[in-house]
């Protein structure tokens, strides 16, 4: 015959024993309804990431820009103020240094054929972006020509601040 001290024991032991399979079972329900949400949501998540933001149309608020129309890798001209011949862009970075608002500087790059930020950009865009960051000029942006003088209204490409 057994102790009732071992007897009782016993019968915690199973006690414990049923609490936790329910416990597990309960666990692994809710594992299933968290992994079948996870599963419906992750397409969506992918989805959203990889969806690249819309294009913004550049509108000007500072009537004192500079803007230089970028015609190739080596060859620009200042729009505003004041039009100038087509040069250079180390000539136009000059002529930008003598004026006397260095705020906002827009920069058409014209002839510019990538889908998205690239190459081409970094060729074109970064000896202008050092040399107008180094005139002093606070706010750059490039925008994508369409064959016009007016930046109103085009691509942004880049904008910084």
């Amino acid at each position: 015959m057994q102790n009732p001290a071992n007897k009782l024991v016993d019968q915690f032991i199973k006690q414990a024993k049923k609490t936790t399979i329910l416990k597990l079972a309960n666990e692994l329900k809710f594992m299933k309804y968290i992994s079948a949400l996870a599963l419906a949501a992750l397409p969506l998540l992918l989805t959203s990431c990889a969806t690249p933001l819309p294009p913004q149309a550049f509108h000007n608020t500072d009537t004192t820009a500079l803007v230089i129309n970028s015609l190739d890798d080596s060859t620009c001209q200042i729009v505003q103020p004041a039009p100038s011949k087509r040069e250079g862009c180390d000539n136009i970075l000059a002529l930008a240094k003598m004026l006397p608002q260095h705020q906002t500087a827009v920069v058409i790059l014209e002839n510019y054929t990538e889908p998205q930020i690239g190459s081409q950009f970094r060729d074109r865009g970064t000896s202008l972006f050092v040399g107008l960051r180094n005139l002093g000029y606070q706010h750059i942006v490039f925008v994508q020509g369409t064959g016009g003088a007016n930046p109103e209204g085009l691509l942004t490409l880049a904008e910084y601040d």
